[in-house]
């Protein structure tokens, strides 16, 4: 599983970094200011989603090992275990309870990344803003 995930989360970040640097996302956003915003929200609703997927698969595999009866309480354990919250209602018996410590590694890290991955799409939707806020006001008045 932290092979799957570390899969998913390189080819977010591919998606993120390309979509970033295109002159396309540049084009699109100088149209309007309030575009950074929705490439923000955007940006951080796809990372979102990466974790979400991340914490169905890794239930998933509770589920499909047996280790837990019952979809829901998989995704209720996994969510619990990934996010490190870890309320304590929901356990695994012996034999797998090393799998949960796997699971709570791999969400700190991927928490981390997408953390630093969202700091990043704010930089660059910033940066691109002032970029054209510059341009507009240098085409405005001329020197």
């Amino acid at each position: 599983m932290l092979v799957a995930t570390t899969t998913i989360h390189v080819w977010v970040t591919s998606i993120h970094v390309e979509l970033n640097n295109s002159g396309k996302l540049s084009a699109w956003c100088a149209k309007s200011s309030a575009r950074h915003l929705l490439a923000i929200a955007l940006g951080a609703l796809l990372t979102a989603a990466t974790l979400a997927l991340e914490i169905v698969l890794w239930a998933l595999v509770y589920h499909h090992v047996g280790a837990i009866h019952g979809l829901e309480e998989s995704l209720y354990f996994s969510g619990i275990t990934f996010t490190t919250v870890g309320y304590g209602d929901s356990t695994l018996v012996q034999c797998w309870r090393l799998l949960s410590v796997g699971e709570a590694i791999n969400g700190v890290l991927m928490a981390g990344w997408s953390t630093a991955l969202l700091i990043f799409v704010v930089q660059r939707a910033m940066t691109l803003k002032f970029r054209n806020e510059e341009g507009k006001s240098t085409d405005s008045f001329p020197s």
